[in-house]
C-alpha cells in the first residue's frame, strides 16, 4: 500500500522559496514555481507563502505553506481526516514520532 507524502515545511524553506524552484503544488506534486504572490508571518510569527506552480501547457495552480505544519494535498486529506493530521502534525513537531 502506498501512502502520500508528509511534507512539513521550516522556516527556511518558506522564505528562500522563489520563481523557478520546485515545490508542492495541492495535489503533492513538486512542480516549478510560477509565481509567489505572498509572503510574510502569520500572528503567531509563523512564515508563511502563496504561490502558483505549473500544472500543464499554460494553466497554473496555488498553494500555499506555512513554517511547521503540514502541506495539507488532496491524497493526505483523502487518506487522514482533519483530526488524524492534527495529531500526526502535533506528534511530529514534538518530536514523539518520525516518518
Amino acid at each position: 500500500m502506498s501512502y502520500p507524502q508528509i511534507y512539513i515545511p521550516t522556516r527556511s524553506a518558506i522564505e528562500a522559496l522563489k520563481e523557478g524552484d520546485l515545490a508542492p503544488d495541492c495535489f503533492g506534486n513538486w512542480r516549478r514555481v510560477t509565481k509567489v504572490y505572498a509572503k510574510g508571518h502569520d500572528v503567531n510569527g509563523k512564515a508563511y507563502v502563496c504561490y502558483y506552480t505549473e500544472f500543464g501547457p499554460g494553466a497554473s495552480i496555488s498553494n500555499s505553506l506555512k513554517e511547521g505544519e503540514i502541506n495539507r494535498t488532496v491524497s493526505l486529506t483523502g487518506k487522514y481526516t482533519s483530526h488524524e493530521l492534527d495529531l500526526i502534525e502535533k506528534n511530529l513537531c514534538a518530536g514523539t514520532v518520525t516518518l
